[in-house]
């Protein structure tokens, strides 16, 4: 049961990394559209997304 655990800890911990991975590389492709005058369709965004955002 321990090494289970373990294991899935491991792996939460990885995705949890992912997670930062591809919200830092979302920030950075966001703030470039910005920069170059670029916006987005409200439909490109999922709701879970919207909501996070809301948040911050």
């Amino acid at each position: 049961m321990k090494t289970k655990n373990e294991k899935q800890n491991e792996r939460i911990d990885q995705l949890g990394s992912l997670v930062l991975a591809y919200l830092w590389t979302v920030d950075r492709l966001i703030h470039r559209m910005w920069d170059a005058g670029v916006t987005s369709d409200p439909r490109d965004i999922h709701d879970q997304t919207r909501e996070h955002m809301r948040a911050r």
